[in-house]
């Protein structure tokens, strides 16, 4: 038989278990969202998540990293719906303050939706990153997903590139 304090215990444990598994990764200010696979190429400095939305569709978004490193960011230009892109094709071109720079698919397949709000309005981008997908994409090769990474895989990569390359992820509202 359990006693009682053992079994206050056991119970109080419990949901903490269920939020711990859910809770973001925070890595020197910066959030990497569980919910998501990740896109990280070192060398390119290419920061991406990729959400599952069901039925096969992708959402496609900037990281909280790539949100700071392209701050400001004056424009983006996305590629229209029904545009068939391979993976590393061009999904966008993105405008900053630092550079003009390609916005590559983590994914193949066709475009099934473009956020045209954030060519109007780029600021969610930065403000609000993992809010702001880009596009989604009807994904035509699913294998494709095994070259992502889930957020505890990449934690300590990005902890590193956060060092090296004196990035600061500001708190976003």
């Amino acid at each position: 038989m359990i006693d009682r304090r053992t079994l206050i215990g056991l119970l109080c444990s419990l949901p903490l278990l269920g939020r711990a598994k859910s809770m973001d990764i925070v890595v020197l200010n910066c959030v990497i969202k569980r919910d998501r696979l990740y896109r990280v190429d070192e060398e390119r400095m290419l920061f991406q998540w990729v959400k599952e939305e069901g039925s096969g569709i992708y959402s496609v978004g900037f990281m909280q990293v790539l949100s700071s490193l392209v701050y400001p960011l004056y424009a983006i230009r996305i590629k229209p719906v029904n545009t068939v892109v391979e993976y590393d094709g061009n999904l966008a071109v993105v405008e900053s303050g630092k550079r003009v720079s390609t916005f590559p698919s983590p994914l193949s397949g066709k475009i099934v939706e473009a956020n045209k709000a954030l060519e109007k309005d780029p600021s969610p981008i930065v403000n609000k990153p993992y809010d702001s997908w880009i596009v989604k994409i009807k994904a035509d090769k699913p294998e494709e997903l095994r070259r992502l990474k889930k957020a505890e895989d990449i934690a300590e990569k990005i902890k590193a590139i956060i060092l090296r390359e004196k990035i600061e992820c500001l708190p976003k509202g």
